[in-house]
């Protein structure tokens, strides 16, 4: 059984650690992962589990939870702006050198300690009740000192001495700031994805029996016609069965150019139509559409955590008990030494300054903003463990037919007068190459009598009055001449008038694709095709091919280069690929091929443009590279101000207030980082 909470009240990645904690000694709960920018704890469990035990134990662990409801979170704008005019006014008359009344410093102190750090205690004291620590403890703990150290002094009398209500104030005020930004980033990095899931129009016109009439989405069914006028959003995924238009399909691909679209070429559900109207038959519906498998990708994908936010996850959670000690050690040390209040005040900025905000979102940001990113781009990636790999790949293996070819044989040249035979003879076979013969000639064609299909080695029957036959060299023992194309021969009445050659084309994308992949990466083809054809479209795109291999040679191939060292993505279309998929480091399926390399790929590109392989590559680059500058400013943030903290540069000392501004800055450049992969390019 799988259920899905809403999870509010998580700063941190210690918060995500005590959720998912928590969930996990719920009794008949088997595996529990939780998103810190999500805000969703999916969970899968055996029979009997019930959302309300869920919801019960991770209310018990300190945080809000909901498996129906949408929560909200508390507005904290109020409480940072009154903290901020309150602190500005107590350290602006300190600037200038007139002390405001101590009682009036007590009251607005008193104010922004009870009212506006009540979610910081509340949250705080819910971790304590469970027996565990966030960073709501650390600010808890250094504001209260701040504050409750002054109020000691003003009841014993010492007006004239130092307090340090600014301090508390400023504590409280910039951790909410720095929350209130961070929520606001956090929803910048959801709103790009979230705009495209609802990108969909709500109504669709269908003809039914010659009427035209307006449907709700939930009421299309395959098989309906549906009518495009310009300007519309198109509802589901089809195909148009009539008229012409060009589309706008930015929101999936990030190109601007519309693309033309005639009948019988693909539309997506939520593109825009242009000037033209169209009719299209809806193909795919509900959770079939493209937009639909983003959003259950994505959705998936947030919730699985890469190899190094786990390690990061469990740096986090061991590291608020260690600034605690260290915090109270630091103050204990200072007092041995004759400092009592220098130990108070190193100890309050310790606690302030060293909270890992930025090392728990260094990750899940970077990630979710990335794979956002990836949706608008028509890429798809259901493990983002893949891009991690992706990121250090050395090797890219390409399949070849519907993969840098089109997948459909052409007619490339003839030799004698022989397309219109031919073409008559093909229109009454069901052979594949048949179609490209028929395609390739478009006028009328003569009536084929006596036809007959001569398996394995080509077609015959009589055309106005003459025997043809046409077929395979095998079938008239000639030599193609090491042709490494396709060749189909034609003879009337016992002579031979010709020959057609035909090959499965490059896509126009491949060869860019391909030279940009050469930069760097070792590229090869493996194909089942023939060695001589395989080798031809190789030497066009000046790499390497095998051929010649069934789908175990492929995987065999691939386990061959990851025992010589080799970080390997295999690109496939095709059912043929999938065990080669299953074998690499990452796989990458293509949008028009089979639904099994799909569905075994860990990454699929949407779009039909070769040149998006080299992109996805490039952006898991981008990815690892925002995630790494993340968790070094964290880590290098920590290890150079908490020794300033502890007080390496006394006497000068770093102020509380100043150190909780810094974390708050700390958290906030983290998130900003991240949110510039929505550029990416």
């Amino acid at each position: 059984m799988n259920y899905t909470l809403e999870v509010k009240g998580m700063h941190c990645a210690s918060c995500v650690g005590r959720v998912e904690r928590a969930l996990a000694r719920v009794p008949g709960v088997e595996l529990a992962v939780v998103s810190l920018l999500g805000e969703k704890a999916s969970v899968h469990g055996r029979e009997g589990l019930t959302p309300h035990l869920l919801v019960q134990a991770v209310e018990k662990a300190g945080f809000q939870a909901s498996s129906s409801q949408p929560l909200k979170a508390p507005n904290l704008t109020a409480r940072w702006v009154v903290g901020l005019i309150l602190g500005a006014l107590l350290m602006g008359s300190m600037t200038l050198g007139q002390h405001l009344n101590p009682y009036f410093e007590w009251a607005a102190a008193t104010v922004i300690q009870l009212w506006g750090a009540a979610p910081l205690y509340q949250n705080a004291w819910k971790a304590a009740r469970s027996g565990s620590t966030t960073m709501d403890t650390l600010v808890v703990l250094g504001s209260t000192l701040a504050y409750g150290y002054s109020t000691h002094l003003l009841l014993r009398g010492g007006h004239h001495q130092a307090t340090y209500f600014e301090s508390s104030i400023f504590i409280i005020t910039f951790v909410l700031l720095g929350r209130w930004l961070e929520e606001g980033a956090r929803h910048k990095a959801r709103a790009s994805l979230k705009n495209l899931l609802e990108s969909a129009p709500q109504k669709a016109r269908r003809l039914k029996n010659g009427q035209e009439e307006e449907i709700s989405l939930d009421q299309i069914q395959k098989g309906d016609v549906l009518r495009l006028k310009p300007g519309e959003k198109v509802p589901v995924d089809g195909s148009i069965q009539e008229g012409s238009s060009s589309l706008d399909e930015s929101l999936l691909t990030g190109e601007s150019m519309p693309v033309e679209k005639h009948p019988g070429d693909p539309v997506i559900g939520g593109t825009l139509n242009g000037n033209g109207s169209f009719l299209m038959r809806a193909e795919a519906i509900g959770r079939e559409t493209v937009l639909a498998q983003i959003s259950a990708s994505v959705e998936r994908a947030q919730l699985e955590k890469p190899p190094v936010q786990k390690a990061a996850d469990r740096v986090a959670s061991v590291f608020i008990p260690v600034i605690l000690v260290l915090a109270l050690l630091t103050g204990l040390i200072w007092t041995a030494l004759g400092h009592p209040q220098v130990g108070l005040q190193t100890s309050m900025s310790i606690l302030l300054i060293a909270c890992p905000c930025a090392l728990g979102l260094a990750l899940p940001v970077a990630y979710a903003v990335g794979l956002g990113r990836a949706a608008q781009l028509g890429i798809l990636v259901r493990n983002p463990a893949a891009l991690e790999r992706a990121a250090a790949l050395d090797t890219v293996v390409l399949d070849k037919t519907g993969t840098v070819t089109r997948g459909q044989p052409e007619v490339v040249e003839t030799r004698g007068e022989v397309t219109r035979l031919a073409a008559a003879l093909e229109s009454r076979s069901e052979h594949p190459l048949a179609r490209a013969v028929t395609r390739h000639y478009q006028q009328t064609l003569p009536e084929v009598q006596d036809f007959q299909a001569l398996p394995g080695q080509g077609v015959s029957g009589r055309i106005e009055g003459h025997s043809v036959r046409l077929g395979s060299p095998a079938l008239f023992g000639v030599d193609p001449e090491g042709d490494p194309r396709t060749r189909i021969y034609l003879e009337v009445d016992g002579e031979m008038q010709g020959w057609l050659a035909l090959s499965d084309p490059l896509r126009p994308d491949a060869a860019e694709a391909v030279q940009q992949l050469a930069r760097h990466y070792k590229i090869e083809i493996l194909s089942g095709d023939r060695q001589e054809v395989v080798q031809a479209v190789a030497s066009q795109l000046e790499i390497a091919g095998r051929g010649g291999l069934l789908p175990q040679d492929k995987k065999s191939a691939i386990e061959a280069m990851q025992k010589a060292g080799q970080a390997v993505a295999m690109v496939g279309d095709g059912m043929n690929d999938a065990p080669a998929l299953a074998q690499a480091d990452v796989s990458v399926a293509l949008g028009w091929g089979s639904d099994l390399a799909r569905k075994t790929a860990d990454i699929t590109l949407l779009h039909d443009d070769l040149t998006r392989l080299p992109q996805t590559f490039r952006l898991a680059q981008a990815i690892r590279r925002t995630v790494r500058q993340g968790l070094v400013w964290a880590f290098l943030y920590n290890l150079l101000l908490i020794p300033v903290a502890a007080g390496l540069l006394y006497p000068r000392l770093l102020s509380p207030a100043l150190a909780a501004a810094a974390m708050a800055l700390s958290s906030l450049s983290v998130v900003l980082n991240a949110l510039r992969l929505r550029r990416f390019q």
